[in-house]
């Protein structure tokens, strides 16, 4: 069994055992990794793996916008915030705009920041 089908099978059982908070940040840090891939590959002029990694992101930021439960304030408040980065999304992918990424990544790793620290604070209960 080689290295990659090793992280694979962990992974996948790693989402089947997560909880609600841990699944969160799992797709943030998803979201993170394919902004960042997104980005070195405007960089390198690799357009197509580009386009992949931000069509992946784009379903990711759909999947937390449609999981939203408009019965909490909270997804009230977060469904603009999730609604704009998916704009941006489309926006840097179209114009492959490495710039309008980078200013998108520190938004969405304050999201990520804020949800490991409320899991962490309702573990801790």
């Amino acid at each position: 069994m080689n290295n990659e089908t090793v992280c694979m099978q962990y992974a996948e059982l790693s989402g089947l055992t997560a909880t609600p908070g841990e699944l969160l940040i799992m797709l943030f840090n998803a979201e993170i990794k394919n902004i960042k891939k997104a980005i070195l590959n405007i960089n390198s002029g690799n357009i197509v793996d580009a386009h992949n990694a931000l069509k992946k992101a784009q379903a990711i930021i759909t999947e937390l916008i449609t999981s939203l439960d408009d019965k909490y304030e909270i997804a009230k408040e977060l469904k603009p915030i999730y609604f704009f980065i998916k704009k941006e999304l489309i926006t840097a992918n179209v114009k492959k705009d490495a710039e309008r990424l980078e200013k998108l990544l520190p938004i969405v790793t304050g999201l990520r920041d804020t949800w490991k620290e409320a899991n962490r604070l309702s573990r801790a209960k």
